[in-house]
């Protein structure tokens, strides 16, 4: 081996061994850097259901590098859980789970813990996604629609229901819910992209389980 490849070696091992920020793509394609990535944080509050007119109703806060984004972010409305959590208060960061649509545990269930946790809609039950985000130690979950809502109202949105009936699942069996103790959202997809768009993502492709999106 010649010397050059050996420096190249040690310099590759001592980044990976005492600068635990940077992954591999990130160091391959030398065009993220971590200064760059500014995370986004939202708040989840139930005393914001309780303004709302609608039982189920829920504003949250969305912002990007903020301290504060029950004060200084931006409004999305979705639907709480009918039979999750009633009361409480989250705010943190927001972390896309791998598989994104969460037809499994979590892949990256060290960087969902403590955050809230982004999950797409697909063919899991809603409430699996969540028990898999509560199992990794999240403290929240957000769940973005399809496609499948008709509309930004909520007037109907298949299996998860509609906002007249208090919040999304609520035929869901009590069996499947009564585990849960973390908040959970579920939003329309055009409040997912706003979400999305604001967030520094990658693209991976996981076999068996297709192309995902990560956070850098």
């Amino acid at each position: 081996m010649s010397t050059p490849r050996i420096r190249g070696f040690v310099l590759a091992f001592f980044l990976f061994a005492f600068v635990p920020s940077l992954s591999i793509s990130n160091l391959v394609a030398g065009q993220v850097h971590e200064e760059e990535v500014q995370p986004v944080y939202m708040s989840l509050h139930s005393k914001q259901t309780r303004r709302n007119q609608h039982k189920g109703l829920m504003t949250v806060e969305i912002c990007k590098n903020c301290v504060d984004p029950s004060s200084e972010g931006s409004h999305i409305e979705g639907l709480n859980a009918y039979q999750g959590p009633q009361d409480f208060a989250v705010q943190s960061e927001i972390v896309y789970a791998i598989p994104n649509d969460g037809s499994r545990a979590p892949m990256n269930r060290g960087q969902l813990e403590g955050k809230i946790a982004l999950f797409d809609r697909g063919t899991v039950a809603l409430v699996e996604k969540v028990l898999h985000a509560q199992n990794a130690g999240a403290l929240g979950v957000v769940l973005i629609d399809d496609g499948t809502c008709t509309d930004e109202k909520f007037t109907h949105c298949g299996m998860a229901g509609r906002l007249s009936d208090g919040g999304f699942a609520r035929n869901d069996m009590f069996d499947k819910w009564k585990n849960v103790k973390i908040p959970a959202l579920f939003i329309t997809e055009m409040s997912g992209q706003r979400i999305l768009n604001l967030m520094h993502l990658e693209s991976i492709h996981i076999p068996g389980y297709g192309d995902h999106w990560k956070n850098v």
